[in-house]
């Protein structure tokens, strides 16, 4: 009945996506997971390796934060294996879900370690004793390689001292709910590491005969992972300046991981305007801070930055978010990289 209910909702206003249909050409033998957006549906695939088949239900170069389903696939949910997804993050899918009795569902969110927006900025935390933003708490398969010695008061290590700049750009007035935790962890490699052993284990629950390899998978991804933040951690650590300024903040657990400070046109929403105050304040910064470029987290948001630009003199670059994957022969580890490299030629790195 309330499955129902929302199917005919969703009927009036989906998009509907036929390539993420259930009837999909894949080995029948595979187990079939979705997921709620690309990050998720790379972990998957590289813990599931040739046993799953993946897909993610959010269409590349969408708008993430807006995610539609069409009745079908809210029904879908129901017929696969594994549901991975990030309560919180998509209204679609969580009232989806809500709707629908998945057998076996991995939450990002119980795994990842997620933060309020403050607590990564540096700005006052409803938590007074706010632990540090890489400390996290599945500690048998990956380790903190961030984690301070006072535990008593663990400020988090990348926070900014200067909060003039630092303004709550978060509050959304277009329908998103994301009032809460930063939904954007898989820009910290480290966080990213923290999915693999929880979708491994529930894989494995699904086919213990393959119980050995999904979890060999996810140590082999967890390695990957603290070698891109190894990476990162070193391409960024002699650097110019610590100043990138980015279309909305999508890349604020990035910044914290790296002693970065972001500064964001709009909020965490792509569809977020920034006010006349805050366009005001980053033109001034841009040229304060001698910022030669402002990023945008995809082509699409150019349009969002591009006046601004032309205003202070500076160019426009994307800085991919990664939420979808807009290019198939560049995986997640690969934008990552690219990234790097534009924030290391952004920042004068050494």
């Amino acid at each position: 009945m309330k499955r129902t209910a929302l199917a005919g909702l969703l009927g009036a206003s989906a998009l509907v996506i036929s390539a993420c249909s259930a009837d999909t050409d894949t080995d029948s033998d595979a187990l079939s997971i979705v997921t709620s957006t690309y990050p998720l549906e790379y972990v998957a695939a590289e813990v599931g390796g040739d046993l799953v088949s993946v897909r993610s239900l959010t269409p590349p170069g969408s708008d993430d934060h807006s995610l539609e389903l069409s009745p079908r696939q809210v029904t879908d949910l129901e017929r696969v294996d594994l549901v991975v997804t990030l309560s919180g993050y998509q209204n679609a899918m969580d009232d989806a879900l809500a709707a629908t009795s998945p057998t076996h569902v991995v939450d990002a969110a119980d795994h990842v370690d997620l933060r309020e927006p403050q607590e990564l900025t540096g700005a006052p935390a409803a938590d007074a004793n706010v632990e540090d933003d890489h400390a996290h708490e599945d500690e048998t398969h990956v380790e903190d390689d961030h984690a301070h010695e006072d535990e008593t008061h663990v400020d988090d290590d990348h926070a900014h001292e200067d909060e003039t700049h630092v303004e709550d750009d978060h509050a959304d007035d277009h329908g998103h709910s994301h009032d809460g935790p930063d939904p954007h962890f898989w820009l910290d490699p480290a966080r990213m590491a923290l999915l693999a052993h929880p979708i491994a284990d529930e894989l494995a629950s699904i086919d213990p005969e393959h119980a050995d390899v999904f979890r060999a998978n996810a140590d082999d991804l967890v390695g990957r992972m603290e070698q891109l933040d190894t990476d990162f951690s070193d391409g960024l650590a002699q650097c110019e300046s610590s100043t990138f300024v980015v279309s909305h903040s999508a890349f604020t657990y990035l910044a914290g991981a790296y002693d970065l400070d972001q500064q964001a046109i709009a909020g965490t929403e792509i569809d977020t305007e920034p006010s006349p105050k805050r366009v005001a304040e980053v033109t001034a910064l841009v040229e304060d801070a001698g910022v030669d470029v402002i990023f945008t987290t995809s082509q699409a948001e150019r349009s969002l930055v591009q006046a601004l630009a032309d205003e202070a003199g500076v160019r426009v670059d994307v800085l991919d978010a990664v939420a979808t994957q807009v290019d198939d022969d560049v995986d997640y580890d690969g934008v990552m990289r690219t990234n790097l490299a534009k924030l290391r030629d952004a920042l004068g790195c050494r």
